[in-house]
């Protein structure tokens, strides 16, 4: 893909090098030469959890079946498939980084690649939300669209505006931390190179938790420091960065085959899983989650079934499916209990969970890309590539 920018910026994303670990790497998927199968496989994973969490354990104050499912370890930490994207986007934007000439660069990509779907399924949840009254979240106004399209949170809004701000869906949360992400990591990347970018990183994550761990001390100065920077490092997103950057060590250990990089991935995925769990439970399913993406990344085997075309597919739509299923797929849970409560109740969020992985893919495969181009093509008038002399 190219992106046309200023001062010599245009350039053509490479294929993978021969050196990467492995010399069968895994295949890449679809007609785009920048996916990989494997970590489209992982993606499907994680937009299932999340999707199975939401559909079955999230609202139990509401779904017709109430809280029957619960207790169902697959349900109650789907939660967790966030912080599988989280690593994923760690592998995925060190590779990119690598890849780009300099931040502006690396910042345009990104905004190509989130902005398009997160344009349309704003659209289309704004519109729509009038015909599901059962929506958790209520129905939007249209400046809950501000959160998402900005891909700032709602507190920073309603700071700048001196007015409540809502969102349109919850679930945006992960995409305000992300863009944190891409911020953080590639001006320490460009700055101060990938070695100190990376221990940059992991010791914001590293102080996020000693703050945390600190903040109950009261009384002293010391402690309205301790929480001066607690909500410095809160609002920077810090206590998701050990996912991140154990994300990016991975890439590295992928890429280069050093047992070093790999271990230090191990210990602080497992660092993080530590600080995530507030029990025993969450921290064992997210140890869970920490082994299944150190399988998919080390094991051959473990490739292969991630890179399943199910899982592909799902992979590859995850991204928009994201944006767009929580609330509509609530409502129609509901709706659907209510129209045939003789149902049975693990059966009922089947056909909601169908309908937006059907939107979905009209996003990923359709619109999206249609809209993408679009917004190259102004890009490539405002900002045209300079030309060479002969």
């Amino acid at each position: 893909m190219i992106f046309p920018l200023q001062h010599g910026i245009m350039q053509a994303l490479p294929s993978p090098k021969p050196s990467m670990r492995n010399a069968n790497l895994p295949p890449i998927t679809t007609p785009h030469a920048d996916r990989i199968a494997f970590l489209d496989g992982l993606r499907g994973i994680a937009i299932l959890m999340v999707l199975l969490f939401h559909a079955y354990a999230r609202w139990a104050d509401i779904y017709p079946f109430g809280s029957r499912f619960t207790g169902v370890p697959v349900f109650a930490y789907g939660m967790l498939g966030v912080q599988l994207f989280f690593m994923i986007s760690g592998f995925v934007i060190l590779m990119t980084l690598e890849k780009c000439s300099g931040f502006l660069s690396f910042m345009l990509k990104r905004w190509l690649r989130l902005f398009p779907a997160m344009l349309i399924c704003s659209i289309f949840i704004f519109i729509t939300a009038g015909y599901f009254p059962e929506r958790p979240a209520g129905q939007p106004v249209l400046r809950d669209m501000l959160p998402g399209l900005s891909f700032i949170e709602p507190y920073v809004w309603s700071k700048l505006l001196h007015a409540p701000q809502g969102a349109l869906e919850g679930v945006f949360w992960s995409l305000y931390i992300e863009v944190k992400f891409y911020v953080l990591f590639g001006l320490m990347y460009f700055v101060l190179g990938s070695r100190a970018a990376l221990t940059g990183l992991a010791l914001l994550f590293f102080a996020s938790v000693l703050s945390g761990l600190l903040l109950p001390v009261d009384g002293a100065a010391q402690s309205r420091m301790v929480s001066l920077a607690s909500t410095l490092l809160y609002w920077s997103g810090a206590q998701h960065f050990g996912w991140f950057a154990a994300g990016a060590l991975y890439f590295r250990y992928f890429k280069h085959g050093k047992k070093w990089d790999l271990g230090l991935a191990v210990v602080l995925t497992c660092c993080a899983a530590l600080a995530y769990g507030k029990g025993v439970e969450e921290v064992v399913a997210a140890l869970v989650v920490v082994a299944l993406f150190s399988l998919a990344i080390t094991a051959g085997l473990a490739q292969k079934l991630c890179a399943s075309p199910v899982l592909v597919w799902l992979g590859v739509i995850s991204y928009p499916l994201y944006l767009l299923h929580e609330n509509l797929m609530v409502a129609m849970i509901i709706q659907i209990g209510r129209v045939a409560p003789w149902l049975p109740a693990i059966l009922i969020p089947l056909i909601p969970i169908l309908i937006v992985m059907a939107l979905a893919a009209l996003v990923a495969q359709l619109a999206e890309p249609w809209l993408r181009q679009r917004l190259r093509g102004v890009i490539a008038r405002v900002m045209p590539a300079p030309r060479t002399s002969s």
